[in-house]
């Protein structure tokens, strides 16, 4: 059978509570079980999607036809070996760091990488808008030991669900997220500690829409991030290397060293410019 009859979910929180939401919503002939260790995350989630049946471990979900991993990073290639051991389900996980991740399970052709590009700041289920998964982008990255009929059949469920999924290599996938979306979150927390040696008062009265703005992406679930940077610790790296050296040539600028101020920024807002018109779109 091609569509899954069952699939079960691993960890509640932002993406999983969403994820359950997104196939009760628009599968409803298929069952979902879920494994969540924190109770008022089962509550929540409970409250809301009544069909979800709830199982104690990650190893209870063995009738299912796939199985989504929202777990915390370090997490991950735990619970998927105790999903692969206990039956034939395919394994996909949702974690934002796929290099070392994969690779530890490449022997395990029924695990494919996976990883939805939504989510949000706030820890916990429904804490972020509720179709923070509708139309998002899936990123698949398969390994050598995948059966390609494996893949497309992930791949048709994902579409299914309103998806655009596409698929790259784990660490071409890794590099690029060092750019996207680990190294902005990296950047709001250095600016926020540096914030954090101005006076409370003062802070408060001349923040601005800015401060605040560039401050968003140091989210509260410090945990889960301080993972994500050390699983992705060299393409992250790279990349901090390559804006340090952005703003020491903007540095030398402001000294009148080199090119001009604007000459450096003219081509930063064009792309700011085309990144918030597609965003808009």
């Amino acid at each position: 059978m091609d569509a899954p009859g069952k699939i079960g979910i691993v960890g509640t929180g932002l993406v999983g509570a969403a994820f359950a939401a997104l196939v009760t919503g628009r599968k409803p002939g298929i069952g979902v079980e879920a494994v969540e260790p924190q109770g008022p995350y089962r509550q929540a989630v409970a409250a809301q999607l009544p069909r979800v049946a709830w199982r104690h471990r990650a190893a209870d979900l063995a009738g299912c036809d796939m199985v989504f991993l929202c777990a915390p990073p370090g997490a991950l290639s735990k619970i998927a070996r105790e999903v692969l051991d206990a039956g034939d389900a395919l394994v996909v996980d949702m974690g934002s760091v796929k290099g070392q991740l994969v690779e530890g399970l490449a022997d395990a052709p029924r695990f494919i990488g996976g990883h939805p590009l939504a989510g949000g700041n706030r820890a916990g289920p429904f804490r972020a808008a509720p179709d923070v998964l509708v139309a998002a982008r899936f990123v698949l990255t398969p390994h050598a030991g995948n059966a390609e009929a494996d893949i497309e059949r992930v791949e048709r469920f994902l579409a299914s669900l309103g998806f655009s999924v596409v698929r790259t290599d784990a660490q071409a996938h890794d590099e690029l997220m060092a750019r996207t979306s680990h190294l902005p979150h990296l950047l709001s927390y250095a600016y926020a500690n540096v914030l954090s040696r101005m006076d409370p008062d003062e802070l408060q009265v001349f923040s601005s829409r800015s401060t605040q703005t560039l401050t968003r992406h140091a989210a509260g679930n410090t945990r889960m991030w301080g993972e994500i940077l050390q699983q992705n610790a060299e393409p992250v790296s790279a990349a901090l290397d390559d804006l340090i050296a952005e703003l020491m040539t903007l540095r030398n600028a402001f000294a009148g060293q080199g090119t001009s101020v604007a000459t450096r920024l003219d081509p930063a807002a064009a792309i700011a410019a085309t990144l918030n018109r597609s965003n808009e779109e």
